[in-house]
């Protein structure tokens, strides 16, 4: 049986305020997550700020940046406070086991005022991190509800672990992707070298695992490059995976693609949206099955690697929100009907865990309001 998961990454805890607190009120959302059926959630650990930092010196308060506004998730405007994060990840996590959700930890490792991240730039550096993260949760005796550890969410982008990149990389520069997830023209190659170190990246897991060896561990990938297909996993507990209908599929990807830069914000939102009047709607077999061939490709990289495939995000477009088009369809709409074919496909190719979109949060209302959609998609994920 698979299953049902889907994403609250950082969220969860940096909504919870003002005009942003759709998370303030904790159990009436995981009441409403074990509601739709989900039993499992994705979230961000925040490891970085609940670990030591670089000097040894532990901290329990923290302003953790916000996020720019194209982006679709975290909180938006000012900074948040945070305090002890340690113990309010140990609250959430034991607010899911008492609902039967288990927990697999991420972190996206988002910046604050003393830029914690950027004193991870090794795999021992990171493995660090997650060692005293993990140790905090023992001390709980809460282990048993994590269902596994992605040690990065989306490796190896800049975005979430600039100074890891930086080693791999150098410098960020106009040949790699500036949207997560995001294909570029040519594509993004990497040489040996650089997959080289990005195993030594994935080997940070069996340093974890010799420590906690009643745990899995990973490190999620998105499709910004046809070199993860060159990786070896066998490092890895599991491949976690991101697939999206407009990056994984170029020729769509080419249609219903904007620039931020050409149309702004929300501007290029309002025209991905537009775009699928044409695009989408009128040919959503051909663009199915397009889907569901890449999603062959991993099945057949997880089969080869003999590990289990889980994808928490997915599978229509990566950014959305509450858009309708000229003809009077609801982006969620859109992003629904994708789901509704991808979801049984996953079922079919053996997914171990399966998402039914990137916006199964409380924070996309729209979203989150069709209790009855998601209850139909995860009954159909865990019959699986």
């Amino acid at each position: 049986m698979a299953r049902a998961v889907t994403m609250w990454e950082f969220s969860w805890l940096l909504r919870r305020g003002g005009d942003q607190r759709e998370y303030a009120d904790a159990g009436r959302v995981l009441d409403e997550l074990a509601e739709r059926g989900y039993d499992c959630v994705r979230i961000d650990a925040f490891p970085h700020l609940i670990a030591a930092d670089a000097r040894g010196h532990v901290a329990t308060e923290f302003l953790v940046h916000p996020q720019p506004d194209h982006f679709m998730w975290g909180p938006h405007g000012a900074k948040v406070r945070v305090a002890d994060p340690a113990g309010a990840l140990a609250e959430f996590v034991a607010g899911c086991r008492s609902r039967g959700v288990t927990v697999a930890l991420s972190s996206w490792f988002n910046a604050d005022d003393d830029q914690r991240r950027l004193g991870i730039a090794t795999p021992e550096d990171l493995a660090r991190v997650w060692d005293e993260t993990l140790a905090g949760l023992d001390r709980r005796g809460l282990l048993d509800a994590v269902e596994y550890v992605d040690l990065c969410n989306e490796f190896p982008l800049d975005d979430w672990l600039p100074a890891a990149h930086e080693r791999i990389f150098g410098r960020l520069d106009d040949t790699e992707p500036s949207i997560p997830g995001q294909a570029v023209e040519g594509g993004w190659i990497w040489t040996p070298r650089q997959r080289q170190e990005i195993e030594r990246y994935f080997a940070a897991a069996a340093t974890l695992r010799s420590r906690w060896p009643g745990l899995r561990f990973t490190v999620s990938v998105a499709p910004v490059s046809e070199s993860l297909f060159d990786l070896d996993y066998g490092a890895l507990d599991l491949v976690e995976t991101h697939i999206w209908l407009s990056s994984n599929v170029a020729e769509y990807a080419a249609l219903t693609n904007f620039s931020l830069d050409e149309h702004g914000f929300p501007g290029a939102w309002q025209q991905q949206v537009d775009s699928l009047d044409d695009v989408y709607w009128p040919r959503r077999s051909y663009w199915h099955d397009a889907l569901v061939a890449e999603m062959e490709r991993w099945a057949a990289l997880a089969a080869a690697a003999g590990r289990p495939l889980w994808t928490t995000e997915g599978w229509s477009h990566i950014l959305m929100d509450d858009f309708v088009s000229p003809a009077g369809r609801h982006a969620w709409d859109y992003v629904k009907a994708v789901a509704e074919a991808a979801v049984p496909a996953a079922v079919r190719l053996g997914w171990a865990g399966i998402c039914t979109s990137n916006f199964a949060e409380p924070h996309f209302p729209g979203m989150w309001a069709d209790v009855d959609w998601h209850r139909r998609m995860t009954s159909l994920i865990k019959a699986g």
